[in-house]
């Protein structure tokens, strides 16, 4: 009896606990239904309620992709790269889906392929997708893409990656390359030169209907911007570079409808515009341009690189030459600095303008695994002095650049030469040469000398001046400073 009245006990607390219990979830109900009412009157909550609702679909339409196969999405990038770029590539590791700013796949260290070769590896790859898509699952639509900090190792059988981009199929997709390098390699893998990629972008010009390359580059320090522009329907290709640096432009334009690849370069330099006529057969580049003053001449051979050019001017300012900023921005570049450069320029003056009756100059550099040799230049002056150099090389330490070696002047009429420089007839000597070592810092823009020799001979007093000459920071390259030199020295001899 007593045990019937304990399980009786129970059984009532159970029943209350679960009265109590649907009470409670009915009250909760109760009020979520008249909160909802209320709400219904509550024109803030309305728009609350709708922003928040607004939200969700939002963030829920932007998630939608990454309920996508992502193995069946590399796979449709890849092709979709393949159609309109021409261009394979190779995913290293997986893809990731991101929705700010906007909806893209990325990926790590994507290969690009060449003839199944690798030519460039991508440490950002970044694929943007078409809104329409979304809800076509593992069927989506590529648009832009983004190649941030790719290293590319380009030999010359590798610049149809290039080539091809600008032969893609009209489309409103922008491809772009960043912060990026390209390797110039030869085939032995040496590196002949870096082009550094700042901003880069191919896309087709909807306006003039032709694909176009747009690039923010720097090469050997030199900052430039080149643009090219395929026109496939009319078979031109435009080509635009610019350095402000070096304050010079060239444009050129080919129609490669012609069998014969010839053409003209218009070169902007300082404002002054040139114009050169080319031809490019399978092995040589040949450029030559011709006016009243001087004629220029230069063919490039591509099986190896050799250059060998010729400049012949009527006058021509050495300190043209020396205070030019082209040249100075090149020399600063180092880009001559390169072991793999080979190349014969000569350079050839018939009146040096700033110079007292200098004529006839003569350089002839020859280049050579990276030596820059000057030797068997010359120069004339006042048609009885031949000023030879030997031992001449332009050399680069450090940011550094000095050309040093050693001149001799070869006197064959002494009248002429002493009425020049006012020497006393009581005092003159017989001169068959003088003989002495220089150094040119193009940094600085000044000349120093030293052992100075009159006959192989010399003494205290032509070494003071010598001394006291390179003390200053006066520049040589003025017809006074010269004679004034040239006098005190040969005053210090007869003395």
């Amino acid at each position: 009896m007593r045990k019937q009245n304990l399980l009786s006990k129970k059984i009532s607390k159970q029943i209350i606990s679960i009265n109590n219990l649907l009470e409670s979830y009915f009250n909760s109900l109760r009020r979520f239904i008249l909160d909802t009412k209320r709400l219904r009157f509550d024109k803030n909550n309305r728009v609350f309620l709708v922003i928040v609702t607004i939200i969700f679909l939002t963030i829920v339409y932007f998630l939608i992709p990454t309920a996508y196969n992502k193995e069946l999405i590399q796979k449709e990038i890849k092709n979709q790269i393949y159609q309109k770029y021409n261009t394979k590539v190779k995913f290293n590791s997986g893809i990731q889906y991101n929705f700010f700013p906007k909806p893209h796949f990325s990926s790590k260290n994507l290969l690009i392929l060449n003839d199944q070769r690798k030519i460039g590896e991508v440490k950002n790859f970044k694929i943007y997708i078409d809104f329409k898509n979304f809800f076509k699952f593992n069927q989506i639509q590529t648009q832009d893409i983004i190649l941030d900090k790719v290293d590319f190792n380009i030999k010359k059988s590798d610049f149809s990656f290039f080539i091809n981009l600008l032969k893609t199929e009209p489309n409103r997709n922008k491809l772009k390359i960043k912060r990026s390098n390209i390797f110039f390699t030869n085939k032995n893998d040496e590196v002949l030169f870096i082009n550094q990629i700042n901003d880069s972008q191919f896309y087709y010009d909807l306006k003039n209907l032709k694909n176009v390359l747009v690039s923010k580059s720097k090469v050997f320090n030199v900052p430039y911007k080149l643009i090219i522009g395929n026109d496939k329907l009319n078979e031109i290709l435009d080509f635009e570079l610019v350095s402000k640096k070096l304050v010079l432009k060239i444009e050129n334009e080919t129609d490669y409808k012609k069998k014969n690849d010839t053409g003209n370069l218009k070169i902007s330099f300082k404002n002054k515009n040139n114009t050169f006529e080319y031809q490019i057969s399978e092995n040589t580049l040949d450029i030559i341009s011709k006016d009243n003053n001087k004629i220029f001449k230069v063919v490039i051979e591509f099986k190896p690189f050799y250059l060998v050019s010729n400049f012949e001017y009527q006058t021509f300012r050495i300190k043209d030459l020396l205070e030019n900023p082209f040249f100075m921005e090149i020399l600063k570049s180092q880009i001559l600095n390169n072991k793999n450069l080979n190349a014969f320029i000569n350079f050839d003056v018939k009146n040096v303008y700033d110079f007292d009756r200098f004529s006839d100059l003569s350089i002839k550099l020859k280049i050579e695994e990276g030596n820059y040799n000057f030797s068997n230049s010359n120069i004339i002056w006042k048609e009885n002095v031949n000023v030879g150099f030997s031992d001449s090389f332009l050399n680069f330490d450090k940011g550094k650049i000095n050309l040093n070696g050693r001149t001799s002047f070869d006197i064959k009429s002494q009248d002429e030469f002493y009425k020049f420089f006012q020497i006393k007839k009581d005092l003159r000597k017989n001169i068959g040469k003088i003989e002495l070592d220089f150094n040119y810092d193009f940094n600085e823009e000044k000349i120093t000398f030293d052992n100075l020799r009159i006959d192989n001979k010399s003494n205290k007093k032509i070494e003071e001046i010598v001394s006291n000459f390179n003390s200053k920071s006066k520049k040589f390259f003025n017809k006074v400073t010269f004679k004034n030199f040239v006098n005190d020295i040969l005053l210090a001899y007869f003395g």
